[in-house]
């Protein structure tokens, strides 16, 4: 047999390794180029620069562009792909901002994506709203949303964004785009997060349709001197059921993510169930390793606080509709929907300044100094009929502060006299057990509204105290003041109103 000549050898090898599958350490990438978007139209032109040394992420591996502003990620089976925004750099236009990122249902979907950037002034100083739970399921309740929160959020050109904290919908994914039209005529733009009510109602309750929409379901973004991370922490268990938890590969996006954060910086964690009631919470406070951090969080539809660790409290900001848009109407016919904790509903305002942050209540329609509701036992006959109100002695005061949490201290002052300090009571809150006894005795301004399925839950926010010894009947002035009494205090307020003693 003769010899095969050493070219023909070395064509029949190549055509066997062109033929050959790719091996998991050589599956293609995806790629693209971060650009300076100077006219804002998301296509580069002519003479528009490019990024570089900015973080590109897909919810797993972090990279920096390089001088040329390109990034290359490896490709998997589905998932998204996003710029981590640096401080001064935004997208171009308003909108849902995490709809600009780019998700791929499968590893066969076209891997390249560009993304163009403006330059934004972001100051030290600036604000936010922590908004909880739109959750409407059908255009009715979206009318609702339109005439109450979106109208008062568009009032506000002095808040850097809104952060929807999840539930943007109730169990139906095709109000996706209606929501994304209303956030759209606000004057800031947006991030949203996905809630247990935002998956895709079939067998295993994914969020295909979510980040079809939406971009991405875990992200993080920088504004200003704050780092933003946004988690989804819902994961189906069983046909219908879930729980709240991280994956692993989220843990390993958190860790690669804080490793080019300043520990100096604030770090904001945003995710729709609570930490405190996420299953691996100990695994992100390892990550966070002493950094000060506010958690935001809503889906309970009521409003409380709780501290993880030294450095580190959790705002769950309560519901935009409340109960789910249930009981007693206004004039406008939006349900009152009053939550079960006692509070109306409502957004959250964060002021931010530089490391350090405060926040304040706002129902929504409600003036923005309305911070609490104060019950006095006077006797009115109404209360009487409720056991729990009824019980307590003449000059019982119940102060519900919607912000409170377990450190903050409640004081209260009637005319000139001494400071009394309030006791953290656990009770229900009186306008709930109000709500209770109108829901029994079938007291209801419209035939199309729903009752609201109040139970005696105790709220985590009331403080009582009782009327000083020898206060006159007839009116009074009472001052109320509030301060949380941990170095990171976010409640600081002072209320006065007129009441009329028993």
């Amino acid at each position: 047999m003769k010899p095969i000549p050493v070219f023909l050898t070395l064509a029949f090898l190549t055509q066997i390794l062109l033929a050959t599958p790719l091996q998991a350490g050589a599956q293609p990438a995806r790629s693209g180029t971060l650009f300076l978007d100077r006219n804002g139209n998301g296509v580069r032109d002519r003479g528009e620069r490019a990024l570089k040394g900015i973080s590109v992420s897909d919810g797993d591996t972090v990279v920096l562009t390089d001088r040329k502003g390109r990034y290359t990620l490896p490709t998997t089976a589905h998932g998204s792909v996003f710029p981590i925004l640096p401080s001064g750099y935004e997208f171009p236009g308003g909108g849902i901002h995490n709809a600009r990122f780019r998700y791929y249902p499968d590893s066969t979907a076209d891997g390249n994506a560009d993304f163009g950037l403006v330059r934004r002034k972001q100051p030290d100083r600036f604000s936010i709203a922590a908004v909880g739970d739109v959750q409407f399921g059908d255009t009715t309740e979206a009318g609702y949303a339109a005439r109450t929160v979106f109208s008062e959020l568009a009032e506000h050109r002095d808040m850097a964004f809104s952060l929807f904290l999840g539930d943007l919908v109730n169990d139906d994914c095709t109000l996706f785009p209606l929501f994304g039209e209303l956030a759209g005529k606000l004057p800031m733009p947006s991030w949203t997060l996905s809630g247990n009510h935002d998956r895709d109602m079939d067998s295993v309750r994914t969020v295909i349709r979510y980040n079809t929409f939406f971009g991405a379901d875990t992200y993080a973004f920088d504004y200003g001197p704050v780092h933003f991370v946004v988690f989804n922490n819902v994961f189906t268990d069983g046909r219908r059921s879930y729980i709240g938890k991280l994956t692993e590969k989220q843990l390993r996006f958190l860790r690669n993510d804080l490793a080019r954060v300043p520990r100096e910086k604030l770090v904001v964690i945003a995710q729709h169930i609570p930490m405190a009631a996420t299953q691996n919470k100990d695994a992100v406070l390892a990550l966070l390793d002493g950094r000060r951090c506010l958690m935001l969080s809503g889906h309970t539809h009521s409003v409380f606080r709780k501290r993880l660790a030294d450095n580190a409290q959790e705002l769950v900001a309560g519901a935009v509709c409340g109960l789910l848009w249930t009981g007693e109407q206004d004039l406008d016919l939006v349900p009152r929907s009053l939550q079960p904790c006692g509070t109306p509903r409502n957004y959250f305002r964060i002021d931010f300044d530089k490391a350090e942050y405060a926040f304040r209540f706002k129902g929504i329609g409600l003036d923005e100094t309305y911070q609490a509701d104060v019950w006095i036992a006077d006797g009115n006959p109404q209360d009487r009929e409720i056991e729990e109100l009824a019980s307590l002695p003449a000059g019982s005061v119940v102060v519900n502060l919607f912000a409170g949490g377990p450190e903050t201290q409640v004081r209260m002052r009637i005319d000139d006299g001494e400071w009394q300090t309030l006791e953290h009571t656990a009770m229900a809150a009186p306008t709930v057990l109000r709500s209770k006894l109108r829901n029994r005795q079938g007291y209801l301004q419209s035939k199309y509204a729903r009752r609201s399925p109040h139970r005696n839950a105790p709220s985590p926010h009331i403080w009582t105290g009782q009327l000083p010894e020898g206060t006159a009947p007839g009116p009074h002035r009472m001052y109320l003041e509030a301060r949380d009494t941990t170095a990171d205090g976010a409640v600081r307020l002072t209320d006065v109103r007129v009441i009329l003693a028993p």
